[in-house]
């Protein structure tokens, strides 16, 4: 999940690369750096895995084995779902960035309303999402973070309103790349044609599949924000993990907030960088809240789910410049946060410049992590040590044997 410098993405900033081809006609978007959060890169790669796979089919290629070093839950769903896409629909999707529509709509477009947002596509995350936003903010109240951080939801079925709100977000968006030949109604026409030709239509998952913190709203009101799209639930309840996907989601977006305090968001063309190190300190803030008795009080059955729900957002492609930790890493984030929040010797709430001190300690040696969250070399060293020690009480005993 990502964090967005929203000083910067009103108006200002840089054009697609893609260029958008339905009913032919060329039109250059404006891009908003909703692209470059953690769902909209991974959705990308789940296509590119998909491109590569039927192309090794093609050449009928042997199997790889079974086990392999990194295995993605999130990017095996992403597959699952636009299995049953086109690749014309599916190259259609993404070069008008539909992924990108639901929350530009809400957060440039519509009004604001905060107590009539809703969560999940019935609201039934709502009052969960809720209860743990007042949790965080009252948990994190003595570090400065912001008294006002907006719970905000996307909903691709708000683009099937065409009038009040995908005319306005589509001018937004490709501003003055329409004319008497192509207006923006025969944009919003032939888009809504394609969502209703996608699998669940407006409720596709892929509309909404994002989460992502905001420290601006706009130039004029200097509002913070979290928002959680509908897709994200369903990926969660498609895995079984809604239980604590929902706090661990909040929780999540919620720790960005506190890296703008810290200062470890760096920006560049006003696009907030969250690598690696970024995410895995936002797993670990959020699972010290979830587990801490003064913040969400979770019990260990909770936090476990909580670390399964870190391991399925975890990507494998290591080689990516917004790569986020793969699996094993965001468990282990999420593992770190937990103990520290069980160490009784803190009892009281770790200051954050403190707590940052100490998980720069652990990441240090972040890819050498085991499946059981321990380092690769001090596990071999502690084996190592262990075998030393039987060896030499077994020579004593020996040597007491022959004494005797």
């Amino acid at each position: 999940m990502a964090m967005i410098n929203r000083a910067f993405i009103k108006l200002a900033l840089f054009c697609a690369l893609s260029i958008c081809m339905i009913t032919a006609r060329r039109l250059e978007p404006v891009v908003y750096d909703i692209e470059q959060t953690e769902f909209a890169q991974q959705l990308q790669h789940a296509i590119k895995m998909r491109d590569d796979l039927s192309a090794t089919t093609n050449k009928q290629q042997q199997p790889q084995a079974s086990t392999t070093p990194c295995s993605s839950p999130s990017s095996r769903w992403l597959k699952s779902i636009i299995a049953d896409v086109s690749k014309e629909d599916l190259t259609t999707f993404f070069d008008n960035h539909l992924h990108v529509l639901p929350f530009v709509y809400k957060l440039h477009v519509a009004p604001r309303q905060y107590d009539q947002e809703y969560f999940g596509l019935d609201g039934e995350y709502t009052q969960e999402i809720t209860s743990v936003h007042n949790q965080a903010q009252e948990f994190w109240s003595d570090s400065g973070v912001r008294d006002e951080i907006y719970l905000l939801s996307a909903h691709g079925s708000d683009l099937a309103d065409r009038h009040d709100k995908l005319v306005p977000t589509l001018e937004l968006l490709f501003r003055n790349t329409y004319d008497s030949d192509y207006t923006v109604y025969d944009h919003a026409a032939d888009i809504q044609e394609l969502i209703t030709r996608l699998p669940g239509g407006y409720n596709f998952p892929l509309l909404t599949f994002n989460a992502f913190a905001t420290d601006e709203m706009d130039d004029e009101e200097d509002d913070s924000s979290i928002i959680i799209g509908d897709g994200y639930f369903q990926f969660q309840q498609a895995l079984g993990m809604d239980s604590e996907g929902p706090e661990y989601a909040h929780a999540h977006e919620f720790s960005h907030h506190l890296q703008f305090l810290l200062g470890v968001s760096d920006t560049q063309s006003g696009i907030a960088q969250v690598a690696k190190k970024s995410e895995l300190l936002a797993d670990a803030f959020s699972a010290y809240f979830l587990a801490h008795d003064q913040g969400g009080n979770m019990v260990s059955d909770e936090i476990s789910n909580v670390h399964s729900v870190a391991f399925s957002l975890g990507d494998c492609v290591k080689s990516s410049a917004g790569h986020h930790g793969t699996p094993i890493q965001r468990r282990c984030a999420t593992v770190w946060g937990a103990e520290l929040a069980d160490d009784r010797e803190d009892m009281d709430k770790i200051d954050l410049f403190e707590f940052q001190n100490r998980f720069d300690t652990w990441y240090e040696t972040v890819d050498d992590l085991s499946d059981s969250c321990q380092h690769l070399h001090s596990a071999a060293a502690s084996r190592s040590s262990r075998i030393l020690s039987l060896q030499v009480m077994t020579l004593l005993i020996g040597g007491l044997s022959v004494l005797l």
